[in-house]
């Protein structure tokens, strides 16, 4: 590794430690604010209160490395611009693309890191911090969380899918039913619409609905109304309480398991998908927005700092996390595609930033 390149990286890394630091806090500050209704209301105790938002951290740093590799660059290069070593470089035949590689496979490698850390700690401290909430300061049955179940949507047995409004574990009842049942999972035999269904005297009994029966051409052959209807499927209650996860408590190898799920069984996924996205997009928004800090840094003057680091960081943030939350609530409702709903954004940096650097080089 070249001198000057270990030297860049040095300067590089303090402030980015301590910028990763500073804008947690901050931004824990903000999420403490923005809970404070809840946590007023239950009064749980001084540690209770400490672990559930120190389990909030390790999303909140996935939003804000991106920022504090941004930060890292622009006090970097304004700390070798008030020390004049910028124009030492310059009059020793340095350019700006000298000093972009170094930090662009810095940013490159923070990336990656920032990903591993979002498939392994993340999840795991979203399902602690979700317990609690609901177990530890809700003071609800963790018996009754896993019972009630809302928006399920599985392949069952025998060529089976279901869709089920809500299934409650305690009183073994489902609403707002839909099962769909396949002749070798081609085409469609069977068709139930309910508004509930109830497992009673070890048999589903459906109430207040449309029993459908269709050819092999899947045209429909017979359609029966029915106030109440015994109806023998291989699914006990069981399989409907099998704990699920929010997409936020899955990692990507898990999380593309329950999207392929939800696209055999029919179901809409655009915002599984949403999520699927989002979990590689922020953290590749480390290495853009470094390469977007160069020519910013570059351009610095001697008497430029942390107050115009701070400031520029301020402004794409206000940019940069505004739009990606714009983009995830445009890819939830279906305006935009998954993809371009948590990458619009990054690709309009990464557009930018190389354009910078280039007429900088100028």
């Amino acid at each position: 590794m070249k001198l000057l390149t270990r030297y860049i990286l040095a300067e590089f890394l303090k402030p980015f430690l301590l910028s990763l630091a500073s804008f947690s806090v901050l931004i824990l500050i903000v999420q403490v604010f923005n809970d404070i209704k809840f946590i007023l209301e239950h009064k749980p105790g001084i540690l209770l209160t400490l672990k559930y938002f120190s389990l909030q951290v390790p999303e909140l740093m996935i939003l804000i490395v991106p920022l504090s590799v941004l930060f890292a660059v622009l006090f970097a290069l304004s700390g070798l611009a008030k020390s004049n070593e910028l124009i030492a470089m310059r009059a020793g035949g340095v350019n700006i693309f000298m000093v972009a590689i170094p930090l662009f496979f810095a940013g490159l490698i923070i990336s990656f890191l920032s990903l591993g850390f979002n498939e392994i700690v993340v999840p795991k401290s979203n399902q602690m911090r979700h317990h609690t909430k609901v177990v530890e300061i809700e003071k609800q049955s963790e018996s009754g969380i896993n019972l009630v179940r809302q928006n399920i949507s599985i392949r069952g047995a025998n060529n089976g899918i279901y869709h089920i409004g809500t299934y409650d574990g305690n009183t073994n009842t489902m609403t707002d039913v839909l099962i769909l049942q396949f002749d070798n999972g081609v085409h469609l035999k069977a068709r139930i619409d309910a508004a509930r269904a109830k497992f009673e005297n070890g048999q589903w009994v459906f109430y207040n609905g449309f029993y459908r029966v269709f050819d092999v051409n899947d045209v429909e052959q017979t359609a029966q109304a029915f106030d109440h209807m015994p109806y023998s499927l291989p699914e006990k209650p069981y399989d409907f309480i099998k704990e699920q996860k929010e997409p936020g408590e899955l990692n990507l190898p898990e999380l593309v398991d329950y999207i392929r799920q939800l696209e055999r069984n029919g179901s809409d996924c655009h915002k599984e998908l949403v999520e699927f996205h989002k979990k590689l997009a922020f953290p590749f928004g480390c290495v853009i927005l470094a390469l977007l800090g160069v020519p910013w840094g570059w351009g610095m003057g001697r008497f430029s700092g942390v107050v115009m680091s701070f400031g520029i960081c301020i402004m794409m943030a206000f940019f940069y996390l505004g739009g990606m939350q714009i983009g995830q609530n445009l890819g939830y409702e279906g305006v935009l595609s998954p993809f371009l709903s948590m990458w619009s954004m990054n690709i309009l940096f990464a557009i930018g930033g190389p354009i910078l650097i280039i007429r900088k080089n100028r």
